[in-house]
């Protein structure tokens, strides 16, 4: 199971031996920090935001507090969230704090602060041990317009010299990431093109995030993927990405020793299992992370999951929970219940009725 490609690379973090070690032990091992909303792409999906182009960051002494928190139990990577972490002022010197702390850094950017040599050089230099993601939707501009604000040509062009910035820096393409936003209109063969590329061209995997209902993407429901959509883009992921898994992780966009190894403070100072689950179990600004974590455990890490014979629905026969338990935020979104079954799935979907 070691040298399943879905196992290894669909972890994210290097080191994917130790992540899976401590999903059996139900710790955590990643903190995502939605350390700041602003963001230059201008996502019209955006899950981090409820309003236009809000400017809001977390706190510095908060962040501080939260690497404290993780140091002492134990975590051992930070993921980086926005909006664009690389946005935030400070954004070098936390992640050199985190690093003296004992904490990899794990970079979610949309890519564009990239184009700047001197931003891709610190990054390559405190991600070092993690990983950085990019974000590009789409190559092609008429689409990429479609779904964001701003100058398309301007904007592919910055992340794509980001990636040559930092990969010519020393970061290796197998620790890199493009991560999709799937919608509607990405769907088909555009998103083949762009799963294609970026595996042949660029030897980066993608993040094919399915678009939820949370903050703008309930503006424009017309977006959401059908499942023979999702079914389709998975598949070419599948096919490409891993192709010498016979597992898949279907809607999900990471296998589920990511997803139920890590947390989020959200830019509210919620603490939540997933940065797409809006709902908090506690708040940094009423208590410790640690405590909150010590007293929320279960419901943060989805423990309830880790027995097959507890996953809802078809997931507890379903030969790929071995990787797979669907995606929690799109049950929480569809189902109101985050534990339970993922009505996207296109596995289940396949199950109780022909796809459409």
């Amino acid at each position: 199971m070691e040298k399943d490609s879905l196992v290894t690379f669909g972890c994210f973090h290097p080191d994917h031996d130790e992540e899976i070690k401590y999903f059996n032990e139900g710790k955590v091992y990643s903190i995502q920090i939605e350390s700041t909303v602003s963001c230059s792409q201008g996502c019209l999906y955006c899950y981090a935001s409820d309003e236009k182009a809000p400017m809001k960051e977390l706190p510095r002494n908060k962040i501080v507090e939260i690497l404290d928190s993780a140091a002492k139990m134990e975590v051992k990577a930070i993921d980086w969230l926005g909006g664009d972490p690389l946005l935030r002022k400070d954004w070098y010197e936390l992640m050199k704090y985190a690093m003296k702390k004992g904490l990899r850094n794990n970079i979610w950017t949309s890519g564009m602060p990239l184009e700047n040599l001197e931003i891709a050089k610190k990054t390559v230099e405190v991600s070092d041990g993690g990983f950085i993601s990019v974000h590009l939707d789409s190559l092609d501009e008429s689409i990429y317009r479609k779904l964001h604000s701003g100058d398309p040509k301007m904007k592919i062009s910055a992340i794509l010299k980001g990636i040559e910035n930092v990969q010519s820096l020393g970061k290796k393409p197998e620790n890199m990431i493009n991560c999709i936003t799937f919608t509607k209109i990405v769907a088909g063969e555009d998103v083949k093109k762009t799963i294609k590329y970026f595996f042949e061209k660029k030897g980066m995997r993608i993040c094919l995030t399915q678009m939820c209902k949370a903050g703008l993407a309930t503006e424009h429901p017309e977006w959401e993927p059908s499942p023979q959509d999702i079914m389709d883009a998975c598949e070419t992921r599948d096919e490409i990405n891993y192709p010498d898994s016979k597992l898949s992780i279907s809607t999900m966009d990471t296998n589920k020793y990511y997803c139920g190894g890590i947390i989020c403070v959200t830019i509210d100072g919620d603490v939540t299992p997933c940065s797409v689950i809006r709902k908090g179990f506690g708040n940094i600004y009423e208590s410790p992370l640690d405590e909150i974590v010590k007293k929320q455990k279960d419901k943060l890490l989805l423990t309830h999951l880790r027995d097959a014979k507890n996953l809802p629905g078809n997931c507890s026969s379903c030969e790929h929970n071995a990787v797979c338990w669907g995606c929690r935020a799109t049950a929480y979104y569809e189902k109101g219940d985050m534990l339970a079954e993922d009505p996207k799935c296109f596995f289940h979907v396949k199950n109780v009725s022909n796809i459409k």
